[in-house]
């Protein structure tokens, strides 16, 4: 396994617990404590089900909070919708936890099941097939090693080496955006409620962290980023007041703010000879709708469910079934999030009004609430994809 981020960990330990054995790695040094990341990931209901299966959810509850409920808007229009976890018979929508506390549990779950076998500091240099394994070189410090593997499996994100020494190609968009985070205090907290409201410019979510804490994600044009990360704090929360709607009352920014590129990445093909991508390596989306992580996570249980019992984890038939099994999802959740993000960002005004039509429609209608917070959950897709590479 190459690349120790959220999916990366996740899949070593979902491998390991499989019964194969592992060698993770990953070129970043591994840092001492949470690396004060300010974003808020949130984890879906299959995303749960996964770790729970890990063993890794009793560490990571703690510094989890349950969104129960999700308001969706449009500035400027009449259409909103609202999304109750109570009435699709689910715990939570999802549950928000700060991504360097969940990197840094994730990867200790990891280090526990791996021991050794868990190496930082390690570059991938490169590998060629040999039989029915691959040979795979790396670079610790300035010694040079070879190990031999059934299976590769890249999870070294969105620049991927192990796609670009394969010479993958990938289809991708450039949005334009910058999402640009920070962490905030708000005078009239809702409890367990996210916000999502869209604009012409981009999404802002506020996701709650629990007491008046929230994170926000606002979503600007590139050069509208550069100049929102250079303002003031009490700038920058006006900003936030404005483009929200002044829901929350007022706004305080109690730490740095960080922006982060925006794009759709999608790889051409997920395997190669005894390889497979995985996570950001195989797709990177826009955040809308807050499903990177999950997709990343529902991949790397589906591995571990088509390994397990297998007399050869690498061979091509059990990654063309893998490949089969994940690609529905791929292109249901990319394309859903991508048309989003085109969507309400069009100035058409026959687009503008089909948006508000179709979030009044379905904050009326209950089956489509239903049906869209069951596929948000992505337990269907989970259970989809697991039994297709069981079968």
């Amino acid at each position: 396994m190459v690349g120790a981020g959220l999916v990366g960990a996740c899949g070593a330990l979902a491998l390991a617990r499989a019964g194969s054995s592992v060698l993770l790695v990953e070129r970043a040094p591994l840092p001492p404590a949470p690396a004060g990341d300010a974003r808020a990931l949130v984890l879906s209901a299959a995303s749960r089900e996964v770790l729970q299966g890990l063993g890794a959810w009793d560490r990571l509850a703690p510094h989890t909070y349950a969104i129960e409920h999700i308001r969706v808007s449009d500035r400027g229009g009449f259409g909103s919708l609202r999304l109750e976890a109570g009435e699709a018979g689910l715990d939570a929508l999802g549950w928000a936890c700060p991504a360097d506390l969940l990197l840094h549990e994730l990867r200790g779950a990891m280090r526990d099941a791996l021991a050794a076998d868990a190496c930082f500091d390690t570059r991938y240099l490169g590998h060629h097939q040999d039989g029915e394994s691959v040979l795979v070189e790396l670079m610790t410090g300035e010694t040079l090693h070879t190990v031999r593997a059934r299976l590769l499996v890249g999870a070294d994100g969105a620049q991927s080496a192990l796609r670009l020494a394969r010479g993958i190609a990938t289809d991708g968009y450039d949005y334009g955006q910058q999402a640009v985070i920070a962490p905030v205090t708000v005078e009239r907290p809702v409890p367990h409620t996210a916000f999502e409201h869209f604009t012409r410019e981009g999404p802002l979510a506020l996701l709650p962290c629990g007491g008046a804490r929230y994170v926000s994600v606002q979503c600007l044009l590139d050069a509208r980023a550069m100049d929102a990360l250079s303002l003031p704090d009490d700038a920058y929360a006006a900003l936030l007041e404005r483009r929200s709607g002044a829901r929350l009352g007022r706004m305080t920014v109690v730490g740095p703010r960080r922006a982060h590129a925006l794009a759709r990445q999608r790889a051409r093909r997920v395997i190669d000879l005894r390889m497979v991508l995985v996570g950001n390596a195989a797709n990177t989306m826009h955040p809308n709708a807050a499903q990177g992580l999950n997709l990343g996570l529902r991949d790397v249980a589906t591995l571990a469910a088509c390994v397990e019992h297998a007399a050869d984890p690498g061979s091509a038939s059990l990654l063309e079934r893998y490949a089969a099994a994940r690609a529905p999802d791929h292109r249901r959740t990319v394309g859903f999030s991508d048309l989003l993000a085109q969507g309400f960002r069009s100035r058409l005004t026959s687009v503008s009004l089909g948006r508000r039509l179709a979030l009044a429609g379905a904050d009326l209608c209950a089956p489509a609430r239903l049906r869209f917070v069951h596929e948000a959950s992505g337990l269907a897709a989970l259970a989809r994809s697991t039994t297709a590479v069981r079968a």
